[in-house]
């Protein structure tokens, strides 16, 4: 009889998270599509999609904090890892939001690609335990379900501002301020 084998997301250390070491957990995968012409042409665009993957993680953290959310990233390729009280389906619903909000922020509507599905969670360093040694599959960035479950994810097609991520004007004037704050602290310092 053969069991049923997992791709496999490595962590450092799970000393201080919430999760142990084999553990098997709801994982997601997210990450917003750039307009690729709007990228040629418009930097602060660029700069913004650049910015809201680490957001949209972030907000997806808050979100569903009681089912504790771990950000893992394995080939600089971020997951999120669930305790397995969470709904998938309200978490779909919510990546669906942040879509409408782009699309409510840049005025251009966003796909994502998407991916849910389950995986084992290991230290590097650790042997895994008897009873989990027959469900260690492929490492989760190097197997073939990462292409073959991933989907592509799309919005309302609605202008919807939820509040969830920092709109695009925001970001702009904020980028801006840094800007100004930094050109500020370049004055000559006078030595008494």
């Amino acid at each position: 009889m053969s069991q049923k084998q997992y791709p496999v997301l490595y962590a450092t250390k799970t000393k201080g998270t919430f999760f142990k070491h084999c553990s098997i957990n709801p994982t997601l995968y997210f990450e917003m599509i750039k307009d690729e012409e709007r990228a040629k042409t418009d930097a602060d665009y660029n700069l913004y999609m650049d910015a809201m993957v680490d957001e949209c993680y972030d907000a997806l953290i808050h979100k569903f904090i009681t089912s504790q959310p771990l950000k893992v990233t394995n080939d600089k390729i971020p997951f999120l890892i669930f305790k397995s009280n969470v709904d998938m389906r309200v978490v779909k619903m919510f990546c669906q939001a942040i879509l409408d909000e782009v699309y409510e922020s840049t005025g251009t509507d966003h796909q994502a690609k998407y991916m849910e599905l389950k995986t084992l969670f290991m230290q590097m360093d650790k042997e895994p335990s008897p009873f989990k040694a027959g469900k260690v599959g492929e490492k989760l960035t190097q197997s073939s379900i990462f292409q073959d479950q991933l989907q592509i994810l799309e919005g309302s097609h609605k202008k919807i501002d939820s509040g969830i991520i920092t709109p695009f004007k925001e970001y702009i004037l904020l980028k801006q301020e840094n800007t100004q704050n930094k050109s500020d602290s370049n004055e000559d310092i006078v030595e008494w």
